[in-house]
């Protein structure tokens, strides 16, 4: 990464005001993802004095600020004790503690990446995103909009409410990304079932989750299959299309055990 300008605003205010100047500028929050690449960027904004950078209990339920890293969901109390502890378990292994450090909330969301293990949890638990423009919406609808350059993803709000959830993943080695990810979430009269690194971004999935309130004998099982046969898979350097629909029905299955028990 190259950058021909660099600002480091203590407010979002700030920040966003810099974005106004600068038309193209690029928020950088961890920068994890960005310094991978060979990116030139004429002007950038880092968020890490902004005051983002907070796990936090709120009104509505558990605020994860933007700057949040995967280290800190990892290793907080409050994260650990919500729904089973689902979004820490969906963060502790990736690649190394090094790399957990500066990883954030924020740049994972905005990046949209399809590997991510945190976006796949997210989506289980109905988080919603706040931005500082255009406000707070379903994180499932924010992956369907198209980002705006000149809005500010600022956290995410998890909703106070009783998930049991569960989290599985395949990793074929301890510092690569998921072969295939899934989280399973139930809650009375509710399932949530979303499955990512298919290669694709995590998506939920209705028959699986219908599968789910039905109940009755072999319901995991159900959701399993029923998930395998519903989504779209692809082939990448890590795994087979056919081998990660097999994987599908396998990890689903074991996660709805879980939160069925």
């Amino acid at each position: 990464m190259a950058e021909q300008q660099y600002f480091k605003p203590r407010s979002v205010d700030e920040a966003s005001a810099l974005l106004g100047d600068h038309p193209g500028a690029v928020i950088i929050g961890g920068g994890a993802y960005v310094r991978l690449g060979s990116r030139k960027i004429t002007t950038a904004v880092d968020l890490f004095d902004a005051g983002l950078d907070y796990v936090r209990a709120g009104a509505d339920g558990l605020e994860l600020g933007a700057m949040a890293t995967f280290r800190m969901l990892e290793t907080d109390s409050l994260v650990n004790g919500y729904a089973d502890g689902v979004v820490s378990r969906s963060v502790e292994r990736i690649v190394g503690v090094q790399m957990r450090n500066i990883t954030t909330v924020g740049g994972t969301l905005y990046g949209r990446y399809g590997f991510s293990n945190l976006i796949t949890a997210l989506l289980a638990l109905d988080a919603e995103v706040a931005l500082h423009r255009a406000g707070r919406m379903p994180l499932e609808r924010f992956f369907t909009t198209k980002p705006d350059p000149g809005d500010i993803l600022t956290g995410v709000i998890l909703p106070d409410l009783p998930w049991r959830a569960a989290w599985r993943d395949l990793t074929r080695t301890v510092n690569d990304y998921a072969v295939l990810n899934t989280a399973v979430a139930v809650r009375e009269g509710q399932a949530r079932v979303v499955v990512g690194a298919r290669p694709g971004r995590g998506v939920r999935c209705a028959e699986a989750e219908a599968a789910l309130l039905a109940g009755g004998e072999g319901a995991a099982d159900k959701a399993g299959r029923a998930a395998a046969a519903e989504l779209e898979f692809g082939d990448d350097v890590r795994a087979s299309a056919a081998y990660r629909r097999e994987l599908c029905g396998t990890l689903v299955a074991r996660a709805a055990r879980e939160v069925l028990s």
